[in-house]
């Protein structure tokens, strides 16, 4: 009954991802064109509370900034909320709602290499589920190019091992 305890709260809560800013490494950077904005990527992406978003980029040249509503608008690097130089930067979302980030290095957010990211509430997720299309993730392969592929396969095996784990449970402990 422990382990099925355990199963249950370690694995089928916790369900949180780990996603790599623009589906690749050293996307973060000023765009070729206004079609290949990151906020193109972001929108064509879920987000859920317990989410870590992961940048890869070259410290060097670049860095990454969360900063309020105003910030982000006027590309003001003034007041940041955080700032990153480390070229693997890893932000938790932690709330539902949105999320600003822009680039640290001066004239960059001004070209285009900011960040929206708007992380869905708990009841959206539940009202809209039967209506949600699959959700495609990007997954970096080995030689450093990318894909995206449908995870509904291992997420349907997840959820398959917490339905018969739940089936395990006496009724008495649901009540």
């Amino acid at each position: 009954m422990m382990v099925t305890f355990w199963f249950i709260k370690e694995i089928c809560l916790d369900l949180s991802r780990e996603i790599l800013v623009g589906g690749k490494s050293n996307t973060w950077k000023v765009p070729e064109s206004t079609e290949e904005t990151l906020n193109r990527w972001s929108e064509r992406t879920r987000f859920k509370i317990g989410d870590s978003l992961l940048w890869k980029y070259n410290a060097e040249k670049d860095s990454v900034m969360q900063v309020s509503q105003k910030d982000y608008e006027r590309c003001d690097r003034s007041e940041p909320i955080g700032g990153y130089k480390d070229g693997h930067t890893k932000i938790e979302l932690m709330r539902s709602g949105p999320f600003y980030f822009i680039s640290g290095e001066d004239g960059h957010c001004q070209r285009g290499e900011k960040l929206l990211v708007v992380v869905l509430s708990p009841n959206h997720n539940r009202s809209y589920a039967a209506d949600a299309p699959p959700f495609t993730a990007p997954v970096t392969k080995d030689k450093g190019s990318s894909d995206h592929v449908l995870i509904n396969q291992a997420q349907r095996s997840v959820a398959t091992a917490c339905f018969l784990a739940l089936l395990h449970i006496p009724l008495a402990f649901l009540v």
